[in-house]
């Protein structure tokens, strides 16, 4: 089938609302922020018992993760469109086709998590191929695998929660997940430490109890995307029917966004690989710092998805112009709250730091007191990190909600594959694995990108998009 040019439709009463820019942000991402801050704050909290349980579960945890996130990523990047397409559908009036396109999404899900599953092994020895102590490998494998065998969830919770961000309801997206996130840090604390006469497991406590949560939001979602008052408006149950035509759209925009967090995620996955082979303190100072920027920058996500979700409706709804002044006024909130987080690293970064102090007796492996002074440092390596990432992801989300996806294809190439991962070879030619030769080569890759994006989101292409007709009968 084959979609005629998009002519935006002129509607009387526009979906998306009207009043100062400013209050339809904050009105969306105000209930995001609340959502992805219990979000963080569950795994800070994960973070931090582990690190009172053994300075080395907690380094070994970012390694891990990361590795999980570049194998998951690029089909979490398809899956994301699904909240960009029921936002311009919903912009353009046609709500079947919101319900239509979530069925979709949940689909994809599942192809996407047999792959996953398939990539398990693999994982698995990459932590050896790097150089990790043994002991810390062997838990970065277990956090690594327990977490790919329940990653069809976080596809399905992005999926059902889209139906409801798209539409700016994310309250319900808020108050599922918050319940979720409850329930995780609660088996956390019976898990990694044993409690209530349950087994003490340290990081696969904490690994089976980020599992076993991530369970209820999408659970919870589904129910209300079923419920009565959604079926009688938006024929929720009647829309299951597989669409290839539908499916070819998101993977058509999908996929090159997908490819470029899957190059970055892979470029911060090696940055921690490569972390793993430095000095112990130093792997865990930069474990416990980067849990401690996690929570501080918690507002980041909600405000570039809220953004998305505004622009994507602005499009549906023909007013790019409204979305491109909103782009760069969620810029200047970023900075300014950057500002703001790095004022407090310097005053008080010893402070924040004494909250990671091992608890349990044995737990101090590594002197907390060495830890401690190499984690101020990367705290103030951190004020660089937000600043370029305010950039980066403004305008990576700003340019994904336009629809403007084979650009990132060519990000990908150029920046990820040929500057970055190149650099970062030779940094650890002539510095070997000196944290800060690591950490600056990063920054310098932060800022390629960021200005990359910003240049791409100024010259004004993504307002001319072919986006196919979104009028179509569901």
């Amino acid at each position: 089938m084959e979609y005629p040019e998009f002519q935006p439709p002129a509607p009387a009463e526009p979906a998306i609302g009207s009043g100062p820019l400013t209050g339809r942000l904050f009105k969306i991402a105000l209930p995001l922020v609340f959502n992805q801050g219990s979000v963080i704050l569950m795994m800070f909290v994960d973070r931090m018992f582990l690190s009172w349980y053994c300075t080395d579960e907690i380094s070994a945890v970012w390694p891990a993760m990361f590795l999980y996130m570049a194998c998951s990523t690029l089909f979490y990047g398809v899956t994301a469109f699904i909240n960009i397409y029921v936002a311009q559908y919903h912009g353009a009036g046609n709500d079947k086709m919101c319900s239509a396109t979530v069925w979709q999404g949940a689909y994809l899900a599942i192809a996407a998590y047999l792959l996953l599953l398939c990539v398990i092994p693999l994982g698995r020895h990459s932590f050896g191929w790097f150089g990790h102590r043994p002991e810390i490998a062997a838990m970065e494998r277990t956090y690594y695998t327990v977490l790919m065998c329940a990653a069809l969830m976080p596809m399905m919770n992005n999926n059902f929660a889209s139906f409801f961000t798209g539409r700016g309801l994310t309250h319900i997206t808020m108050a599922s997940n918050v319940a979720g996130n409850a329930l995780n840090i609660f088996l956390d604390w019976v898990l990694i430490f044993g409690h209530l006469g349950a087994p003490r497991l340290g990081i696969l406590g904490a690994a089976t109890a980020t599992a076993i949560s991530s369970v209820l939001p999408p659970l919870i979602m589904f129910i209300l995307f079923l419920g009565p008052g959604n079926q009688a408006e938006y024929d929720t149950r009647g829309q299951r029917k597989v669409r290839p035509a539908l499916m070819k759209k998101f993977l058509k925009l999908g996929l090159p966004s997908g490819v470029h967090d899957l190059t970055y995620y892979m470029a911060a996955a090696l940055f921690f690989m490569l972390m793993g082979k430095a000095l112990p303190e130093s792997l865990a100072a930069n474990n416990i710092a980067w849990s401690i920027n996690e929570l501080l920058t918690l507002y980041i996500h909600g405000l570039t998805l809220a953004n998305t979700t505004l622009l994507a409706q602005c499009i549906g709804a023909g007013r790019q112009e409204e979305g491109e002044r909103l782009t760069y006024l969620v810029l200047k909130v970023l900075l300014g709250m950057a500002a703001v987080i790095g004022v407090a690293y310097v005053l008080f970064g010893a402070e924040i730091y004494t909250l990671f102090r091992p608890r349990v007796e044995g737990g101090d492996n590594v002197p907390f007191a060495l830890v401690r002074a190499k984690g101020q440092y990367i705290l103030l390596l951190l004020i660089a990190y937000n600043l370029c990432y305010a950039f980066v992801y403004t305008f990576r989300q700003a340019l994904r909600g336009a629809g403007d996806t084979k650009y990132f294809l060519k990000v990908s190439l150029l920046v990820d594959i040929c500057l970055y991962i190149p650099g970062m070879l030779l940094v650890v030619h002539f510095f070997g694995t000196n944290f800060v030769a690591l950490w600056c080569w990063f920054l310098i890759y932060l800022a390629v990108l960021g200005a990359t994006h910003l240049t791409r989101f100024r010259n004004g292409n993504w307002k001319h998009i072919d986006r196919g007709e979104l009028n179509e009968v569901a």
